[in-house]
C-alpha cells in the first residue's frame, strides 16, 4: 500500500498520517473534489430539468448557453474535476491491482497520458467552440 493511510472497516481508508507529501493532497484533492463534482451536477441537472424545462430546450436555448462565459466556465470545472477525480482514483486502482512497479509505470502513464490528454481537448473545445460558426451567423 501506498501511503494513503490504513485500511478502515466498513470501506475506504484512513486519512493518511505524514503530512506535506502527495499522498495527504491527493486524499484531500478526492474528498473535495467528490463534494464539487455533486454540488455542480446538481445544479446542472436542476438548471436545465427543472429551471429551463427540457420541453423549453432547443438549438436557440443551448447557442445562448454556450455565448455565456459563465457557463463555459461552469463547464470546464465540471469536465476538470470529473477527470482529475477519476484519474486520482484510476491511480488508486493502479497501485491495488498492478504489483510490479514497471509494469505500474507503463500502465500510470498510459492511463495519465490518455485522461490529461482528452483533458486538454475537452477545455480547448469548451473554450474556443463558437456556436454562431453551426448557426450560419
Amino acid at each position: 500500500m501506498s501511503g494513503r493511510g490504513a485500511a478502515r472497516r466498513g470501506g475506504g481508508y484512513e486519512r493518511p498520517r505524514d503530512r506535506g507529501n502527495f499522498e495527504l493532497a491527493a486524499w484531500f484533492f478526492m474528498r473535495i473534489s467528490g463534494l464539487l463534482l455533486i454540488f455542480l451536477a446538481l445544479y446542472h441537472l436542476v438548471w436545465w430539468n427543472l429551471i429551463i424545462g427540457v420541453h423549453h430546450l432547443s438549438a436557440d436555448v443551448v447557442r445562448e448557453r454556450w455565448t455565456n462565459p459563465f457557463w463555459r466556465l461552469f463547464n470546464v470545472a465540471l469536465v476538470s474535476f470529473a477527470m482529475l477525480h477519476g484519474l486520482n482514483g484510476a491511480r488508486y486502482s493502479i497501485e491495488d491491482y498492478v504489483r510490479r512497479p514497471g509494469a505500474q509505470m507503463v500502465v500510470k502513464t498510459i492511463v495519465y497520458t490518455i485522461v490529461l490528454g482528452s483533458l486538454a481537448v475537452g477545455i480547448f473545445a469548451l473554450l474556443t467552440f463558437d456556436p454562431r460558426v453551426f448557426a450560419g451567423q
